[in-house]
């Protein structure tokens, strides 16, 4: 069973085109190359038979593609996390579900898959008029159901192990009073202590996650959590993209939870630097330092870039762009520092910050110039959008300095930045006018 190892690596779970398997195998490869990554989960949601379809054996050619990615995990020494998110449209009342969940998972057994997860996140939240009429809460039905599942894998010939997600799966939802929150007291009571439960912190998206707050839940759950950690994920807006560290989180996190799974960037090629720094994380002992590990797997991650000339300069610009949620690395903090200076005062006194601004546009362009060569082509479609999105705002900027500094009178924007356009700019910008 899972439950006497710590739990570390990767769970692709985002909304949006899945991985690819050649993607996937060199994730494992990753993984098994680094120290402190044991477990890879399988739970992207537009595999329509993970999901919408999840009552639905997988057919022959994907059934084969499934065997094939359990086979190449297990050869790189990692445990294969199957999920299924039944949460749709299941009725926790019928029998006929519940014995057709067993059968996806028997599916699944005979493959070689011996680990699992039931999801059910982002759902509704009302019963049934015929599950109203067997379960008094929510949160019965769902551990009802659960529960169910787990035994009939303990009573199966695989020694499998079994995750539960939970629709109250952080904070905000229990509207940040966990200790009072119905559902999860309540699915704490009745879930079998052996089966894992996922949460995301205080947010969906968290920052930061506390001891303290693991603590408190864990009072509630009666388990060890397994934080499904959405730091890097982008699934809600894929104009981001986050190359950062693993952060927000103190070492000690690590002695209140039962294991970290990353949910990170839907780009494949983006994460890198999230991934390799949360294995160093979980190797570490002493201390944490986000930012040099950073920098020491910026220094790897050089090699995937398909192009000899790019610099470990020029892609630590990269990931200080776009490092966080809410946070840039230095360098993305000096650009909008030197922009804001320019834009603001007069060009006597922009001083040094021009001078950044100038070497930052001219390693910008360096990098950009250098991936349209690359012969990593998923890389540079990965990251082509909001690099090129970048590079149009610097050429802006550029070009109005040079009218500024020029003393005419009327600044003529370029017609190489394109005007955002469309219904999503048009409602912005009566809602967001300010």
């Amino acid at each position: 069973m899972l439950k006497s190892e710590f739990i570390c690596g990767t769970l692709e779970g985002f909304y949006g085109h899945p991985w690819t398997t050649v993607q996937r195998l060199q994730l494992f490869t990753w993984m098994h190359d680094w120290d402190g990554m044991n477990t890879y989960m399988y739970a992207p949601k537009d595999d329509l038979y993970h999901r919408s379809k999840w009552r639905d054996l997988y057919p022959d050619g994907e059934l084969l593609d499934l065997k094939n990615l359990i086979q190449s995990c297990h050869e790189k020494g990692l445990k294969f996390i199957y999920a299924i998110a039944p949460g749709l449209d299941i009725s926790y009342s019928s029998e006929d579900d519940s014995s057709i969940l067993i059968k996806k998972i028997e599916q699944m057994q005979l493959l070689g898959c011996l680990h699992f997860a039931i999801l059910f996140d982002d759902i509704q939240t009302e019963l049934s008029i015929e599950d109203q009429r067997v379960f008094s809460s929510f949160s019965q039905a769902q551990a009802n159901v659960t529960n169910h599942l787990f035994d009939a894998l303990k009573i199966s010939n695989y020694d499998s192990s079994l995750i539960f997600c939970p629709t109250v799966y952080c904070e905000r939802m229990a509207d940040y009073n966990v200790t009072g929150n119905d559902y999860l007291n309540e699915i704490g009571k009745l879930l079998n202590e052996e089966i894992g439960f996922f949460w995301t912190g205080p947010e969906v998206v968290s920052t930061e996650i506390s001891v303290e707050s693991i603590q408190e839940l864990r009072k509630v759950i009666k388990r060890k959590p397994i934080i499904w950690d959405n730091i890097h994920a982008n699934d809600y807006d894929v104009r981001q993209i986050f190359f950062g560290p693993y952060a927000g989180r103190p070492l000690e996190l690590k002695y209140e939870v039962s294991g970290i799974l990353s949910n990170p960037n839907c780009q494949f090629w983006a994460n890198f630097n999230p991934l390799r720094s949360l294995a160093m994380y979980n190797n570490e002992t002493v201390s944490w330092n986000p930012r040099q590990a950073f920098m020491d797997s910026t220094r790897e991650w050089l090699k995937y870039f398909g192009n000899d000339t790019v610099t470990e300069d020029e892609i630590v610009l990269l990931g200080d762009c776009f490092y966080l949620p809410g946070e840039m690395g230095d360098n993305g903090n000096r650009l909008v520092e030197s922009v804001e200076k320019i834009t603001n005062n007069e060009p006597n006194e922009w001083e040094k910050y021009l001078d950044n601004f100038i070497q930052f546009k001219s390693m910008l362009n360096s990098l950009c110039m250098k991936l349209i060569a690359t012969t990593n082509r998923d890389l540079l479609y990965d990251y082509f959008h909001p690099l090129w999105e970048l590079r149009e705002e610097a050429e802006y900027i550029s070009r109005w300095i040079d009218w500024k500094m020029s003393g005419k009178n009327k600044f003529k924007s370029p017609e190489f930045v394109p005007k955002r356009q469309g219904i999503l700019y048009k409602i912005q910008k009566i809602v967001h006018s300010d």
